[in-house]
């Protein structure tokens, strides 16, 4: 099971250093997102089904479906924090890579061996090179994706309109390990060789494609040819939303908008083994070189339709302004030369939405109608999300929710959750989980 660690361009640094230690990775696709408890728990399942209290990361015309003024109800919200972790299972794998450094654990054997050539520097060196294998095996073809978001919020509606104020960050990583299987191949001749002199052979036996001109044995990292293009945004945003209800043609039609002041901090590094990145400090120091920082304004807007009471159909766009953020140009580490400045994509991200909401129960289906942008060279995703709340007793929600992929690249999620209200102080979990991600989200409110 994984830990949550604290989040931070460390571990960004670390989850390439870890792969390009071996020589791997690329990034994830900036999706809608999941910023709160309550949409995690629905599978993702908000811009229709959102309520007041979540409205201002989904749909911004959702703050204005309220019946009251907001003298007479207690529907507004402070939420302080929203946390919400995704990631794929082989970040972990990542991670651990880049602490245990075993690109330097091999060369520290085969040094050993070359200096005091017995049987158990032998096994040292088998050791290493079976442990770089499974790795290679583990993260070969897999993308690794990293999203996190930490905000806080305020929402207060009233009749048939509503505001609301928030600030987060959202923190977005990943990779793709492009092993070479020649790596493979080098390996397993390592440890071949080596098994059979810490078995007692003849050192003499070592096959001599192994063995440099001195008869000393030569280090394969130096040999490894896999590479890997990182990229990750950190979006820090100053939102504020506002959203009307009016009567057209006889229907209730709301409106939405989110303004929005943006930090946006690039990172984007594109290298191999033979970079000169020798430990997860060289790679998070080569990592952060890379960052340049842009201020920019964006907004998200919405449309939400209630029809017959109970139901509705929304269609929402996040960040309507396509923008690009540049990196710091760094330098080719073989001639000394910048290189061109790597470019990473925000584009606008749109989905509908179709829920039935009464007092208990809400059911809700969301489809992004074009797919996520990559970071980088990762596959893009499409979601469609399915989620369903019931509230027992007033005070207590039980969720749950599906959210598929329709691109087929990733695996569906599973996910459920829970809110309970105890007087005016909400809490609220939400858990998703698939063959090969995890996430988990929690968030305390207070309602007035």
């Amino acid at each position: 099971m994984y830990v949550f660690r604290p989040f931070s361009a460390r571990h960004l640094a670390c989850l390439s250093c870890g792969l390009l230690s071996l020589g791997a990775v690329p990034a994830s696709a900036v999706n809608y997102g999941i910023y709160d408890a309550r949409g995690l728990a629905m599978g993702g399942a908000a811009v229709a089904a959102g309520n007041t209290a979540q409205a201002q990361f989904y749909n911004p015309a959702l703050l204005s479906f309220h019946d009251e003024d907001e003298d007479d109800s207690r529907d507004g919200r402070i939420i302080f924090p929203h946390i919400v972790a995704q990631f794929s299972e082989t970040v972990e794998t990542a991670l651990e890579a880049a602490d245990d450094e075993l690109d330097d654990q091999l060369r520290t054997a085969v040094n050993n061996f070359n200096a005091t050539p017995n049987t158990e520097n032998a096994g040292a060196v088998a050791g290493v090179s079976r442990d770089l294998t499974d790795l290679l095996d583990q993260l070969g073809n897999q993308d690794l994706n990293l999203d996190a978001f930490v905000g806080f919020s305020v929402s207060e509606p009233s009749k048939r309109e509503g505001g609301a104020f928030f600030f987060g960050v959202r923190a977005l990583g990943a990779g793709r390990a492009d092993i070479d299987e020649a790596d493979r191949e080098l390996l397993n001749q390592y440890i071949e060789a080596m098994d059979a002199v810490a078995a007692g052979g003849d050192i003499g036996s070592v096959n001599p494609a192994l063995l440099d001109e001195n008869g000393n044995l030569r280090d394969p990292v130096d040999e490894l040819t896999s590479s890997g293009d990182v990229s990750a945004l950190t979006i820090a945003e100053w939102g504020v939303s506002v959203a009307k209800e009016f009567d057209v043609d006889g229907h209730d039609i709301s409106f939405g908008i989110t303004p929005k002041l943006q930090r946006v901090d690039a990172y984007r590094d594109t290298v191999d083994v033979s970079s000169g990145i020798t430990s997860s400090d060289d790679g998070e120091r080569r990592f952060s070189d890379s960052q340049k920082t842009h201020i920019t304004v964006n907004a998200d807007v919405g449309i939400a339709a209630l029809i017959e009471d109970h139901y509705r159909l929304s269609v929402a766009v996040k960040d309507v302004i396509a923008k690009e953020f540049s990196t710091t140009p760094q330098i080719d580490p073989e001639t000394g030369e910048p290189l061109p400045a790597q470019i990473i994509q925000l584009k606008p991200r749109a989905r509908l939405g179709f829920a039935y909401v009464t007092d208990v129960l809400t059911i809700g289906v969301d489809f992004d109608l074009r797919e996520s942008t990559p970071l980088a060279n990762e596959a893009p995703s499409k979601d469609l999300s399915l989620g369903i709340e019931y509230i027992a007793f007033k005070r207590l929600a039980l969720r749950a929710g599906y959210r598929e992929d329709q691109t087929n690249f990733r695996s569906s999620v599973a996910s459920a959750g829970i809110g309970y209200q105890w007087g005016r102080a909400v809490f609220e979990l939400g858990y998703a989980t698939s063959s090969e991600y995890e996430a988990g989200s929690l968030q305390f409110g207070w309602a007035f």
